[in-house]
C-alpha cells in the first residue's frame, strides 16, 4: 500500500460505507429541485425581474398558481392535504436552489412564507379554517403572509381586538409585512384588550375595513412590503386562530422563517459569486486576467468562505429540524443561522462591489440591487441585534440551568450522607451532644429505627464486598423508613461508582447494558434505589441514565476525585462513629477534597488577589502548606503550580499559604493564623478553605458530627476566623469564592 493509499484509509476508515451523509442528502434534493422546478423559475419567474425591480412592481399571482400546479408550494406539506410530505431539511435546499436559479431570490422567499402559513392554519386545528384556506393555498390561489410585530419591542402590540358577542372586532395597523401588496390572506396578530393575551385571526384582504399600504423601501422591492391598516374589522368567532397562546405559536413560525429566510440568502449568495467570476473573466489589465490577481483571488476566496461557513450554520439548523425533543418555541441553531447568513451576505455584498468598482453603483448590473436586498435582511426575522439579545440570554439562562441542576443534584447526594450520618447516630446507644444534635434533626420514625443495627451491618457488608472486588448477585431489600431508605442510598451510590456503573450510565443504557460484567439481578437492584434517590433517571425509551447535573462529578478531574472523597468520608466517618475509633479519612477540604478547591483557587479566582501573580512569578517563590491530610494538599497545590516549591513547614518571605479550617476550635485556629501570617512575605496571601455548613438543620448538624468524629472542634464561634485574621495583622479580608454543594469557601486575608 503507498503511503498516500495508507493515509486515506486511515483517515477514512471510521466511515459507515452504509449511511448517507447529509452532503449526499443535500445534493440529492438540489438535483430534485433543479429536475423539476429549474424551468418554471428560469421560463416563468425570472423574465420581467429587471422590470419589476425598477418599477417596484410586485410579483404577478398568476407565479404563485403556477407554482401551486407544480407542487412547490406543497412539497413539505402534509399529503393529506395535497401536499408531498418532505421534511424541512429538503425544502430549505429547495428554497436555495430557486434562489439561486432566479435572477430575483425574494421569490423564493415569498413562496415559503406562503407555505409556513399554511403550516400555520393547519396547526389551528380548526376544521373551519383548514376547509377555507389550505386548499387553495397548496393550489397558489390564495397568498397568505402573517403581520406580527409592529416597534422594536416584538410584545409591544397597540393593535387590539376586543370581543363583541360571536364577533371580534380588530383595530391597528402591521408596520411591515412582506408580500402585504398583493396577499389575500393575512394571519395577524393582535392583543385582547380585555386579556391582553396576544390571539392570532385569519383576516382577508376583502374585510371590510381592511387595506394595504404601499411601503417605499431601499430594497426588496419585488417583495410587495406594505402596511395592513385595520378600522374596525368585524369577524365571525371562527376566524380566531389561537387564543392565549399565539405568541408561542408565533416563535414556532418564526423558528422555521429565520431558517429558511437563511437559505435564501445561500442561493443568492452563490449565484452572485458565479455572477462575479463571470463577469471578471473577460477583463484585463497591463495584459494579464483580473482573475489572476492575488488580491481579486483573495477577495473571491472570502467569498467562498463566507458563503461555506453560512452554509454550515443553515445546513445545521435544517438538520436540527428533524431532532427530537427540540424546543418547539425557540431553536438556537435557526436564530444563530439567520444572523450568521445575513452578516456573511452583507460583508459578501461590500467584496463584490469592490470587486466590480464603478459598475457595483450603476442599476443596470445587479450588485447594487444585492447589496440593497440583503440589507433587508439585518431587520427582518428579528433584528441581529435582537437576535444576539435573545442568544444571550438564552446561554444566561442555560448556563445557570446548568449550575443550578449541578447543584441540586450534588445537593441530593449530600442529603444522602446526611441520612447516612443520622441512621448511624440513632444507632449510638450513648450519643455525644453532636450525635444526639444529629438524631434529633432528622427525627427518625418507627419504621426507621426498626432492624437499624441490622441495615447498618448490611451497608458496610456491602461495601466491604464491592471494594474487594466480590459483587454480590443481587442488592439486599432495601429498608421500609423514608430516613432508612435515604441512607441506604448511600452505599448503593459509593458501590455504583466503585464499579463503574454511575459512570457507565453517562450515555444512557438498557439494564444489561448497564450491567455490563456486573451480576444482572444486583446491577438492577442498584438502578432501583438510586432512581428513588433522584440520582438516576428512567428515560421513556426503557434506558437509564444519571441525572444531568451529576455528569460534572463523573467525568473525571479534580471535581469528580472531591466528590469521590466527600462519599469516602461519608462512610469511613460513619464507620469510626460507629465503632469508636479514629477515622481514616482528613478533615473536610483536605485530603482528597483538596484538588477541586486549588483548582478553583488557582483557575478561577488568583486574578482577584492582588499582587500574588507578581509574588508567584518572582524566582525565589514559595509556598506553604499547612494542611494535616498527609501531604494531600501540598500535592494539589505543587500539580497547579507546578513551577513553584510547595513547603509542608513553614518558612520565611513566602508568597502563598494554605491553611484549611476545618477541626481547629478558636485557639487552635488563632494559633495557625498567627504562625502563618508571620511566614508570608509583604503583599503575601493567606487562603483558608472554610466548611461552610448547610442551611439545612440535618445538614448543620453533621458537619458538626463530622467534625468532632475527625477529632476537631465541633464548630467556630460565629466571628472567630475575622477576629483571627484580624489580630495577626491581615487585611483585605475577603470571601473568594464559594460552593454550596460542597459545602466550602475560601476565604483570603492579606499580609500588608
Amino acid at each position: 500500500m503507498t503511503g498516500r493509499r495508507h493515509a486515506t484509509d486511515v483517515m477514512d476508515r471510521h466511515i459507515d460505507a452504509d449511511r448517507v451523509l447529509l452532503e449526499a442528502e443535500v445534493e440529492q434534493v438540489r438535483r430534485e429541485a433543479r429536475r423539476r422546478f429549474a424551468a418554471f423559475v428560469l421560463d416563468h419567474a425570472n423574465p420581467g425581474t429587471v422590470f419589476r425591480n425598477r418599477q417596484k412592481q410586485p410579483l404577478d399571482p398568476e407565479l404563485f398558481r403556477q407554482a401551486g400546479e407544480l407542487g412547490l408550494i406543497g412539497f413539505s406539506l402534509p399529503t393529506e392535504v395535497g401536499g408531498e410530505g418532505r421534511d424541512k431539511l429538503a425544502w430549505g435546499v429547495v428554497v436555495e436552489e430557486l434562489a439561486r436559479l432566479s435572477l430575483d431570490p425574494n421569490f423564493a422567499v415569498l413562496i415559503d412564507i406562503t407555505v409556513e402559513i399554511t403550516e400555520l392554519i393547519l396547526s389551528s386545528g380548526k376544521p373551519e379554517l383548514i376547509d377555507r384556506y389550505v386548499a387553495d393555498l397548496v393550489a397558489g390561489r390564495r397568498f397568505g403572509v402573517q403581520g406580527a410585530y409592529e416597534s422594536r419591542d416584538p410584545y409591544d402590540y397597540r393593535s387590539t381586538a376586543r370581543q363583541e358577542g360571536d364577533e371580534w372586532v380588530l383595530n391597528g395597523a402591521k408596520r411591515f409585512v412582506a408580500g402585504a401588496r398583493f396577499a389575500d390572506l393575512f394571519i395577524l396578530f393582535l392583543r385582547d384588550e380585555t386579556s391582553n393575551d396576544m390571539l392570532a385571526f385569519a383576516v382577508e384582504k376583502d374585510d371590510p375595513g381592511v387595506s394595504a399600504v404601499h411601503l417605499e423601501t431601499m430594497g426588496l422591492h419585488v417583495m410587495g412590503l406594505g402596511q395592513v391598516l385595520l378600522h374596525e374589522v368585524r369577524l365571525p368567532h371562527w376566524r380566531l386562530v389561537w387564543r392565549a397562546d399565539a405568541l408561542s405559536e408565533l416563535n414556532t413560525y418564526a423558528r422555521i422563517r429565520r431558517t429558511v429566510t437563511a437559505c435564501g440568502v445561500l442561493g443568492e449568495l452563490e449565484g452572485m459569486i458565479a455572477a462575479n467570476v463571470e463577469a471578471l473573466a473577460p477583463r484585463r489589465r497591463t495584459g494579464r486576467r483580473v482573475l489572476d490577481y492575488p488580491n481579486v483571488e483573495r477577495s473571491i476566496g472570502e467569498l467562498r468562505t463566507l458563503l461555506q461557513t453560512a452554509r454550515a450554520t443553515v445546513y445545521r439548523a435544517l438538520d436540527h429540524t428533524r431532532a427530537p425533543g427540540r424546543d418547539p418555541y425557540f431553536d438556537e441553531y435557526a436564530t444563530v443561522a439567520k444572523y450568521h447568513a445575513s452578516e456573511c451576505a452583507v460583508r459578501a455584498g461590500e467584496l463584490l462591489m469592490t470587486l466590480q468598482g464603478g459598475e457595483s453603483y450603476m442599476a443596470d448590473f445587479p450588485w447594487e440591487r444585492f447589496m440593497r436586498d440583503v440589507l433587508g435582511l439585518l431587520g427582518g426575522q428579528g433584528s441581529q441585534e435582537l437576535l444576539l439579545i435573545q442568544l444571550g440570554q438564552r446561554t444566561i439562562v442555560g448556563l445557570e440551568g446548568d449550575r443550578v441542576r449541578e447543584e441540586a443534584a450534588e445537593r441530593a447526594v449530600a442529603k444522602l450522607c446526611d441520612a447516612w450520618w443520622a441512621l448511624h447516630a440513632a444507632a449510638l446507644p450513648a450519643p455525644s451532644p453532636a450525635a444526639a444534635a444529629v438524631t434529633a434533626a432528622a427525627k427518625p420514625t418507627e419504621a426507621d429505627l426498626d432492624g437499624l443495627p441490622a441495615l447498618l451491618d448490611r451497608a458496610h457488608q456491602l461495601l466491604a464486598e464491592v471494594r474487594a472486588g466480590r459483587v454480590p448477585e443481587q442488592l439486599p431489600p432495601p429498608p421500609a423508613g423514608k430516613l432508612a431508605r435515604a441512607g441506604w442510598a448511600l452505599p448503593v451510590c459509593v458501590a455504583a461508582l466503585a464499579t463503574g456503573l454511575l459512570t457507565r450510565l453517562l450515555e444512557p443504557a438498557t439494564l444489561s447494558e448497564a450491567a455490563d460484567e456486573l451480576p444482572k439481578a444486583f446491577t438492577e437492584g442498584v438502578l432501583e434505589v438510586l432512581t428513588g434517590a433522584g440520582l438516576v433517571r428512567l428515560r421513556p425509551d426503557g434506558r437509564y441514565a444519571t441525572e444531568a447535573g451529576l455528569e460534572r462529578v463523573l467525568i473525571g478531574g479534580p471535581r469528580s476525585t472531591s466528590f469521590a472523597a466527600r462519599l469516602d468520608r461519608a462512610v469511613s466517618g460513619a464507620a469510626a462513629l460507629r465503632a469508636g475509633t479514629p477515622p481514616e479519612h482528613a478533615p473536610a477540604g483536605t485530603g482528597g477534597e483538596a484538588p477541586a478547591l486549588v483548582d478553583a483557587l488557582v483557575n478561577t479566582v488568583l486574578g482577584r488577589l492582588e499582587g500574588l501573580s507578581e509574588q508567584l512569578a518572582r524566582p525565589d517563590a514559595r509556598i506553604g502548606c499547612l494542611a494535616r491530610d498527609g501531604g494531600a494538599s501540598a500535592a494539589a497545590l505543587s500539580r497547579q503550580l507546578p513551577h513553584l516549591p510547595v513547603l509542608t513547614t513553614l518558612a520565611d518571605d513566602l508568597a502563598l499559604t494554605w491553611l484549611p479550617t476545618a477541626g481547629l476550635d478558636d485557639a487552635a485556629l488563632q494559633a495557625a493564623v498567627t504562625t502563618a501570617a508571620g511566614s508570608l512575605t509583604a503583599g503575601g496571601w493567606l487562603v483558608l478553605p472554610v466548611v461552610q455548613p448547610p442551611k439545612r438543620p440535618l445538614g448543620a448538624a453533621v458537619a458538626s458530627l463530622d467534625s468532632e468524629v475527625s477529632g476537631g472542634a465541633a464548630a467556630l464561634a460565629a466571628d472567630a476566623l475575622d477576629t483571627a485574621l484580624r489580630a495577626a495583622g491581615l487585611a483585605h479580608l475577603r470571601t473568594l469564592w464559594e460552593e454550596p454543594s460542597l459545602g466550602i469557601r475560601l476565604v483570603a486575608a492579606r499580609r500588608p
